[in-house]
């Protein structure tokens, strides 16, 4: 496997990189293109564009939230950007999906001018079931073929329980990228919330520093979800047979690492390293 893409939002939220450093970092680590997660907003366009010649990487994929989505789409095309993918939003039934799909509807026709199609990047919640069938289902039956396609992220269907590639092959022709995130158990759906109800962000106390407190039970759910994100090739995840099944429903399927947290005491960007060198040498 040569053509890997390394999604920028893998570096963390702890990084000291800029955009334009974490493009060149990519670049040197090996990757051949890059899934933007925003953060070009105050750069301009012709800067991105120079970093992404220097680095010798292309931009072939952005998460973009549907709020941000009609003003970022002109930017990204500038950059030859070809997918957008909306990275989560809230739904919680089959009548919320089929909204959900009418919103990419919506996108995928405006994009269609800018020569991108538009799409959606799971988590474990699209994997709640309701009225009989998974709430990624109702999204991508009731979404038009010919402007949206889906970002399969492997690393969350299969903690949802799923298995890649069953979902891929019942899917075929609507995949257009595989989320390369490694997974070393399965935890089930989260219950998802509704896209109507006003969005549920855990609130802190503030030290005498201003930095929140994080209770005890809280870090310990979040530092077992980072324990999911294992060494590339120790998960739960046939890597293999994922890209055969990919491969074989579409052209040009993108692949994009995703890492969500650090192992074994590494630091991000030396996993990172490991992520591509194992899928060089085994995909």
């Amino acid at each position: 496997m040569n053509n890997i893409n390394l999604q920028l939002y893998s570096f963390g939220f702890e990084s000291d990189l800029s955009l334009l450093e974490k493009i060149q970092c990519a670049g040197d680590m090996g990757y051949t293109g890059v899934e933007f997660a925003r953060g070009y907003d105050d750069i301009p366009v012709e800067d991105v564009q120079k970093a992404l010649e220097k680095a010798g990487v292309k931009a072939v994929s952005a998460h973009v939230a549907f709020e941000f989505m009609e003003q970022d789409l002109p930017y990204l095309a500038k950059l030859g950007v070809k997918y957008v993918a909306c990275p989560m939003a809230p739904f919680n039934t089959a009548e919320e999906a089929k909204e959900v799909a009418a919103d990419l509807n919506k996108f995928g026709q405006m994009a269609k001018q800018y020569g991108i199609t538009i799409g959606y990047h799971n988590h474990t919640g699209e994997f709640y079931v309701d009225e009989g069938k998974y709430l990624m289902d109702w999204v991508i039956e009731n979404t038009d073929p010919e402007t949206v396609a889906f970002e399969i992220d492997c690393g969350w269907a299969s903690a949802a329980g799923i298995d890649p590639v069953e979902y891929i092959q019942k899917h075929a022709g609507r995949i257009a990228a595989i989320h390369i995130k490694e997974n070393g158990a399965v935890i089930g759906a989260d219950k998802p919330q509704s896209r109507h109800d006003a969005p549920k962000h855990p609130k802190f106390e503030l030290d005498e520093n201003g930095k929140p407190i994080i209770p005890p039970e809280f870090k310990k759910m979040m530092e077992e979800r980072d324990k999911l994100n294992v060494p590339q090739g120790t998960g739960i995840v046939d890597w293999k047979a994922v890209k055969a099944a990919a491969d074989a429903q579409r052209d040009n399927v993108l692949y994009v690492v995703e890492r969500e947290a650090n192992y074994g005491g590494k630091d991000r960007i030396t996993c990172l390293k490991e992520d591509i060198a194992w899928l060089k040498e085994n995909l």
